[in-house]
């Protein structure tokens, strides 16, 4: 029995081919589309058929976004959608035809090895990168003239996640889009890290009590902490920098509005009886 073997080749020709409008096309159905089918399926199956049963499934279960702020969330997130996706479909084209970017497209250049080491280099270093963007968008001046947009919600869901000043999303889209001018990155491993970049924030933000993925990956709870305590818990994927860095929420530390930097101040109610411990994030656990 003979074995027939697809020639990536051809996969690679007809991406090739297709125009410019194509891209944008395919770049704007993954964007909104992701958007909202999961923002869509969180709103019916918790937010409205649970809606009775919030502390079985919500983590601040008291606490909702009004109508006009959710709605407000939506439109915002739809025009910085439209407009990156539009910008990524232009970049995909131009990868696709002259490549201004170290992205290659075949599999047999580097091999599967390289690629799986260059996929797992692109998500790390994309993932430092949002790190530190996100915590210098807790800035104080910084914070207070576009980072205040996405943090006027105190208690997210997956509609929140793109609802930001729309300087602070072009900010993340250029921190993602900076390495693949470094070293050969294959445009599979791209693909896949931004998807799952992108499915990561809208599960941390659903306000839902999903416990985490993997080990590596903090559960939602510790994003909405972030909502509920503002300048703590900077990291996107990874909960690895803000252990390093000591941006973790800790017990017998406060936390608020007004108190920047990352490390809380001393609460004066702990007289100095233990050294803070970093909150134990578990499905369940506050």
């Amino acid at each position: 029995m003979s074995v027939k073997f697809v020639d990536i080749r051809q996969g690679i020709a007809k991406l090739q081919g297709v125009t410019l409008a194509g891209f944008e096309a395919m770049a704007l159905a993954g964007g909104l589309g992701i958007y909202f089918c999961l923002g869509a399926y969180f709103e019916w199956a918790y937010y409205r058929r649970r809606r009775d049963r919030t502390t079985a499934w919500k983590i601040q279960p008291h606490r909702f976004t009004d109508a006009p702020r959710r709605r407000a969330e939506i439109v915002c997130s739809v025009v910085n959608l439209t407009a990156a996706s539009l910008g990524s479909g232009f970049f995909a084209y131009r990868i696709a035809t002259d490549n201004p970017t170290r992205v290659y497209l075949g599999l047999a250049e580097h091999g599967v090895a390289f690629g799986l080491a260059a996929t797992a280099a692109y998500f790390v270093l994309s993932d430092l990168g949002l790190y530190w963007m996100h915590r210098l968008m807790h800035h104080p001046v910084l914070f207070r003239a576009i980072h205040r947009w996405h943090h006027r919600t105190l208690s997210p869901t997956a509609f929140t996640a793109s609802a930001m000043h729309p300087l602070e999303f072009a900010a993340y889209q250029a921190v993602a889009a900076a390495p693949l001018f470094l070293f050969p990155i294959p445009a599979w491993g791209v693909v896949s890290t931004l998807l799952y970049h992108n499915v990561v924030a809208l599960f941390d933000h659903s306000g839902i009590d999903f416990g985490a993925w993997f080990r590596w990956q903090p559960p939602p709870r510790f994003h909405d902490d972030h909502h509920a305590h503002f300048h703590v818990n900077f990291g996107q994927t990874l909960g690895l920098w803000d252990f390093l860095f000591d941006t973790w929420r800790r017990e017998g530390r406060v936390y608020g509005e007004h108190v920047f930097g990352g490390h809380g101040a001393p609460d004066p109610t702990m007289n100095g009886e233990r050294v803070p411990r970093r909150i134990r994030y578990a499905r369940g656990v506050t």
